[in-house]
């Protein structure tokens, strides 16, 4: 019979890393490879959703100045269509309103039956 050998482990063995190379330490190196891509996974991961953040920020802070540029030209382009505004353009290039009405020309059509 095999004797099993009794695990004893203690905390200044772990320090000094007498795991890593003692015999059957290449279980051990595995684990501590897997703990190592899993930390560069989660660290890698955190900073891309950080520059998503920060992108979506930005966007957000854009979409909010376009906004306020439509407002702006909405605004003037209202303030462009008032009769007011229309008349003082009109009369600096020289156009004025008559005082006559306007003629109608009323043309009749009549229905010639072959």
């Amino acid at each position: 019979m095999a004797k099993n050998k009794k695990s004893n482990i203690n905390l200044m063995d772990i320090l000094k890393g007498k795991f890593l190379v003692e015999d059957g330490s290449m279980q051990n190196w595995r684990f501590v490879l897997y703990l190592v891509f899993l930390a560069f996974v989660s660290i890698s991961s955190s900073h891309w959703v950080n520059k998503k953040v920060v992108k979506i920020k930005q966007l957000d802070e854009e979409v909010s100045n376009l906004k306020a540029q439509y407002t702006d030209a909405h605004r003037y382009l209202m303030k462009m269509q008032l009769e007011p505004e229309i008349m003082r353009q009109s009369e600096a290039l020289g156009i004025k309103l008559t005082d006559e009405q306007p003629y109608v020309i009323v043309k009749k059509i009549y229905d010639q039956e072959p």
